[in-house]
């Protein structure tokens, strides 16, 4: 669905000829796509033709024999995992001219998980701002010290207090599904704070979940429809002059959230 079109209808694009795709991420300029035998297909993307015309499989020599099974694209960076749970980052959102030097994928230290425990997907902003990654127990884990200089952070963060079973990124927060299809979000998180301080559910179940940067968040039901969240925004001038807020009742005061 492109956000320009204000009727939101869906587009078909065709995937790569027989072949399975195993996931995808997009960002501004680029659609990229892991195949079931761990290969990277790239649809370059632009204004004029949201679709993108075709698929460029990408080179991955550089990588020898490793098979990656999650991709997840910023704006300006890439990042992957592969079926062994080894992360890797790159520069770039687009595919070179053969002619040109490839640009190097980064390896980076996955966080110390126990024997037979490793990470299955990572998933970034779509600024380049956060880090965030699952693994084969349904545990989250945040990439501290990601800033414009250290683009690859430094460390790794164990977030506690819920399993997960998908994981998507605004620009400024993260929200998980749980196994039982339930949704939380992350609260408190900031450029000095990237593993914010505490989650909180949100009402319903749906099977899949996906969030714009400005945290739009989509999902699709138990039943397969498509379902928008909406929020409703109260300005603190409305508050103040219609509301006594000093008349709620402990009971109340747990549901309101500060924004």
């Amino acid at each position: 669905m492109w956000d320009r079109d204000i009727q939101l209808r869906p587009s078909t694009v065709q995937l790569p000829t027989e072949m399975e795709m195993l996931q995808l991420s997009a960002c501004h300029d680029a659609l990229w796509g892991i195949d079931i035998y761990g290969r990277i297909h790239i649809r370059t993307l632009s204004t004029s033709c949201p679709t993108g015309m075709y698929w460029t499989l990408l080179d991955l020599s550089q990588l020898g024999d490793v098979k990656l099974v999650s991709v997840s694209c910023g704006s300006q960076n890439v990042w992957a995992c592969d079926e062994n749970g080894n992360v890797y980052f790159r520069v770039g959102t687009q595919p070179l001219n053969s002619s040109m030097m490839l640009p190097a994928w980064i390896c980076i230290e996955p966080p110390e998980q126990p024997v037979g425990v490793h990470l299955i997907s990572v998933h970034t902003s779509p600024n380049d701002r956060m880090l965030w990654a699952l693994d084969s127990r349904g545990n989250v884990h945040v990439r501290t010290g990601i800033t414009e200089e250290m683009p690859v952070g430094t460390h790794w963060e164990h977030i506690p207090g819920l399993h997960a079973s998908h994981l998507v990124l605004s620009v400024r927060t993260v929200w998980v599904r749980c196994p039982n299809g339930e949704i939380a979000r992350r609260y408190g998180i900031t450029d000095k704070n990237p593993a914010g301080d505490y989650w909180k559910k949100i009402p319903g179940q749906v099977s899949k979940l996906s969030v714009t940067p400005e945290d739009e968040l989509w999902a699709i039901s138990l039943s397969g429809s498509l379902i928008c969240r909406l929020t409703k925004t109260l300005l603190h001038n409305v508050c103040n002059s219609k509301i006594s807020l000093g008349c709620l009742n402990d009971d109340l005061e747990d549901e309101w959230e500060v924004i």
